[in-house]
Formats: C-alpha cells, sequence, structure tokens
C-alpha cells in the first residue's frame, strides 16, 4: 500500500466506505415519526459513546498506524424510509442528509454513507437532473391522463345531477349556513357536496329506494371531485339534517351506520349526529 496516498482523507474516506475497514457494527431502530435530520444526529452521538469492543482494537490501532488518521471504530447504521444511512463518531451529517435525500428521489440507489463526498461532480449533478427531468416528464404525462378521465368523470356526473330533482329543503336555513361561510372555501365545498348527495339521494328515493339502501352509494357518486374527508362528510349529514326534507331520516341512518359500539343509538336520542373523524376505538 503506498502509505503517503494512504494518508489523505478522500483515500481514508473512500477505504471506509468499500468496507475496508473492522468497524464494530450497531444498528439503531427508527420508528413512524421519526424525522431524518433527528435521526442522524442521534446516529452519530450514538458512534460518539458507544462503548469500545477489544475483540478489534488490534485491528483498529493498525488501520490507524496504515491510515496515519484517528480511525472511528463504531458503525451506526439504521433505516430509514428503505434507506440504509451508516455514520460514524465524525460523519459530515449535512452530507449524509444530502445523500439520503438523493435517494430518497431516486437519484443513486444503495447505501448511504458514511463518508459521502463534500461535492458532487459534474456528472453526478448532470445525472441528478436528467433523472428528475424524466420524472417530472413522467408526471406531466400521468396528470395529463388523469385530467383527461377526471374531465369525463365530472361530465358524466354533471349530466346526471341535471337529471334530479332540485334539493327539497328549508331555503332560510340553507342560504343562513351558506351566509355563514362567507369566504370559506372549505365550508362551501362541504355546503355543495351536502346539496349534490341530497339531488342524488332524492331522485332514487322518488324512484321507490329507501334511503338507508342508497345513502351510502349516492355519497361516493357525490364526492366525485370534492376530496371530501370523514370530517367533511360528518358536517354535511349535520347541514342535511337541519335543512333537508329528509335529513332526519338521514341522520338516523347515518349515526347507527357510523357508530363504533352503541354511541350512534345515543346520538339518536338526544339529537346529535356522529362525526366519523371524532370517533376512537376505545
Amino acid at each position: 500500500m503506498n502509505q503517503s496516498k494512504s494518508r489523505t482523507p478522500r483515500f481514508w474516506h473512500r477505504w471506509a466506505n468499500a468496507g475496508a475497514v473492522n468497524f464494530t457494527k450497531l444498528d439503531m431502530e427508527t420508528c413512524a415519526g421519526d424525522e431524518i435530520i433527528r435521526t442522524i444526529a442521534e446516529a452519530i452521538e450514538m458512534a460518539k459513546n458507544a462503548d469500545r469492543n477489544f475483540n478489534n482494537m488490534a485491528t483498529v490501532q493498525l488501520a490507524s498506524l496504515l491510515s496515519g488518521k484517528p480511525v472511528p471504530m463504531f458503525l451506526v447504521s439504521f433505516d430509514f424510509n428503505g434507506i440504509k444511512v451508516s455514520v460514524c463518531q465524525n460523519s459530515d451529517p449535512n452530507l449524509i442528509y444530502r445523500d439520503w435525500s438523493r435517494a430518497l428521489v431516486g437519484y443513486t440507489t444503495g447505501k448511504v454513507g458514511p463518508y459521502p463526498k463534500a461535492e458532487l461532480s459534474a456528472k453526478e449533478v448532470s445525472n441528478d437532473a436528467r433523472i428528475q427531468a424524466e420524472k417530472e416528464a413522467r408526471w406531466a404525462k400521468a396528470s395529463a391522463e388523469q385530467k383527461v378521465i377526471q374531465d369525463q368523470k365530472d361530465r358524466e356526473f354533471l349530466a346526471e345531477l341535471n337529471t334530479c330533482p332540485a334539493m327539497d329543503r328549508d331555503e332560510a336555513k340553507w342560504q343562513e349556513g351558506i351566509a355563514s361561510q362567507k369566504d370559506d372555501s372549505y365550508g362551501l365545498c362541504v355546503y355543495i357536496y351536502a346539496e349534490c348527495w341530497a339531488r342524488l339521494m332524492q331522485k332514487e328515493i322518488a324512484q321507490g329506494f329507501e334511503l338507508r339502501d342508497i345513502a351510502s352509494r349516492c355519497s361516493y357518486k357525490a364526492d366525485i371531485s370534492f376530496g371530501i374527508t370523514g370530517f367533511m362528510y360528518g358536517c354535511a349529514v349535520k347541514i342535511l339534517a337541519q335543512c333537508w326534507k329528509h335529513g332526519e331520516e338521514l341522520r338516523l341512518w347515518h349515526n347507527v351506520d357510523t357508530q363504533i359500539k352503541d354511541e350512534g343509538h345515543k346520538a339518536n336520542e338526544t339529537g346529535g349526529v356522529l362525526n366519523p373523524a371524532m370517533l376512537s376505538i376505545g
């Protein structure tokens, strides 16, 4: 081995990255909700504070002698979002994060660390840009294709809605509710969804169907482009319960259909409306 070459940090880092150093290897568990920057810092701290393993001491001392550099003895590894990351006590957390981010978006494959290069080569920068451009082109194509599909669904939905009767409601209460939303697009979206849902149900009720048999199906059909959440759905039920001709029947059905235990029956007795987003299994 050329000892002068082995003393350069670049050679030493490449040597360590290639697995030519007999580190004492430690694994660190990660959990849902962990944050990558904090996790990298904790792993580096773990490497700093790890107890020495004397079984590997001779190997480490030899590597230190050959390289002329302090040899980190401990290698701490963890998986984060499917990417294997390894750090030593003197790894650069910013460079580890940089390469983890590149791996996450598909610019690189394989393991990250313990010693990423301080600067990416022109070839690496160009390759990252090429991969990103290809991904953006695929996203644009998929988005355009999805828009065509969604536009067709919207046209079909509006065509069906035009065959439905006007919503049979208490107009004063309805307009009061609309006015209370002012410029709240979230709240207005709930009202639009509630009206579409009610009209779809009215059409099928007029055809002889029972509300309990069509309410759920019509709710999904009405959500053609709104992206209604569980909370918004519960709000829509409450609005219809107050304003719509069949609102009380909908409220009674919804509470029992939504309940986990017997809270729906209790809500029916008190006049309340269960909101699916507020329920939890105890």
